[in-house]
């Protein structure tokens, strides 16, 4: 008796154990992922990919906030409303209508969902014909990217409310009925996880382009110590030969900024936004350069001393 008590205990922790740590690696998995999909977007802008920085898991997690937190928003301020909307059609459903106008209403609503639902085709695999026929034909912006995934997630609702409305208080137990149900609910959750990620991905390109209009807005200024002079198209960078004085590293480099850096290489741009686009210097971590941080620079206080 004791060790099969002792077994049962077991079970009963592991069965415990399992309902919080399941939830909870899909969330972090999710949340890993859409972080993923923001910084990867952030620096493809700027030329520079994501296997080239290095990052961790924990800096990933770091980055899924400002993917999460508007389409998280949104999904529940549009759940309480279309909860809201549902609770009062099954009202008017329930005191106003007919058998056989029910299932008429039934019938109409699936059909449209039905339509609806078939855009989830070219929505998911985005042929070429979609893009150039429909995605160009819309809006730039935030409806090209998230209205046609919307018409498909209201097409899944639709064909749920269908299915509702068809079978009755007399046949919801029935499995066939739970089962479509659960497929079309899964139907909804696809598609909400498609426009999340959707979502990280345009979220980081805007960011790094409001970054980079406002000049690379939270970079790092640095000094460049090189032995050889560097190179770059940027008119706002300047390399002084110091001379032999100041051997081995001679030539001092100034207006690089410090997008990111990996455990071997430096990701630079000019302080200053060239007119031309974005310039992205790649610079081995090595013992050719050495690299000097610097502060911000702080205004001297009227009156102060001036040395």
């Amino acid at each position: 008796m004791p060790a099969e008590e002792s077994q049962t205990r077991d079970k009963a922790f592991l069965e415990k154990a399992a309902y919080v740590l399941t939830p909870g690696s899909v969330v972090v998995g999710l949340l890993y992922y859409l972080g993923n999909r923001y910084r990867g977007a952030y620096y493809a802008y700027f030329g520079v990919s994501t296997r080239d920085l290095e990052l961790t898991m924990q800096e990933y997690l770091l980055e899924s906030p400002a993917a999460l937190f508007l389409p998280l928003w949104v999904l529940l301020v549009a759940g309480l409303v279309g909860m809201l909307l549902f609770r009062s059609a099954e009202r008017w459903f329930a005191e106003d209508t007919t058998l056989r106008r029910r299932g008429l209403v039934a019938r109409a609503v699936a059909v449209v969902g039905a339509v609806l639902l078939l855009i989830s085709f070219p929505v998911l695999l985005e042929p070429v014909w979609w893009q150039r026929t429909v995605q160009q034909g819309l809006p730039g912006g935030w409806p090209r990217e998230f209205l046609p995934p919307s018409i498909v997630a209201v097409g899944a609702l639709l064909l749920l409310l269908a299915l509702y409305l068809r079978r009755g208080p007399e046949r919801r137990r029935e499995r066939f009925w739970s089962i479509a149900e659960g497929l079309l609910l899964a139907a909804v959750v696809m598609i909400m996880f498609f426009t999340m990620a959707r979502y990280a991905h345009v979220a980081g390109m805007s960011r790094a382009q409001h970054d980079a209009e406002r000049d690379y807005r939270g970079t790092t200024p640095v000094l460049i110590h090189a032995r050889t002079p560097i190179r770059a198209s940027a008119p706002f960078i300047t390399c002084e030969d110091r001379g032999r004085a100041y051997m081995p590293y001679r030539f001092r480099c100034r207006g690089f900024q410090i997008l990111a850096k990996s455990r071997t290489r430096y990701f630079l741009v000019p302080h200053k936004r060239p007119a031309d686009g974005d310039i992205t210097l790649v610079l081995r971590d090595d013992d050719s350069v050495r690299v000097e941080v610097m502060g911000v620079a702080r205004a001297r206080p009227a009156g102060g001393p001036r040395g």
